[in-house]
């Protein structure tokens, strides 16, 4: 091109082996082993069941204007963003209607079973996070 043969040599980038339209964002050193797909379909379920609980709040035992409506997107948003104790964050949320009041859960199980699913994948991420200390 032109626009090339124009500028100075040695201003001119190395192109990239693969030619210069290669992604940067991607490393090979990413490995995506079990955990990171849990973790994303943990983070997805955990997002529904929060806009869910946002759409039906009298279902989760909420009034309109509690202030825990805000907070119910929070474990999601966690989860997809890797935040440390997510897993602990998620588990509890999913877990919160069966201790707040059991009965009630047990009949929205029939309907909605995730949060048994996120609650499950959560406590498995949780336990098998590996250690930080060396």
């Amino acid at each position: 091109s032109r626009l090339c043969s124009t500028v100075p040599q040695p201003l001119l980038a190395p192109t990239p082996v693969g030619g210069p339209c290669i992604d940067m964002s991607r490393k090979d050193t990413d490995k995506k082993d079990v955990r990171f797909w849990l973790a994303n379909v943990a983070g997805a379920l955990l997002l529904a069941d929060g806009a869910r609980v946002l759409s039906k709040a009298e279902l989760c035992n909420l009034q309109t204007g509690s202030a825990t409506l805000g907070l119910s997107m929070l474990p999601g948003v966690m989860m997809l963003n890797r935040l440390p104790y997510a897993g602990i964050v998620g588990f509890a949320a999913s877990m919160h209607g069966f201790l707040l009041s059991p009965t009630k859960a047990l009949d929205n199980l029939k309907a909605w079973p995730w949060p048994i699913v996120s609650a499950g994948i959560c406590a498995y991420l949780f336990a098998t996070k590996p250690s930080r200390v060396a």
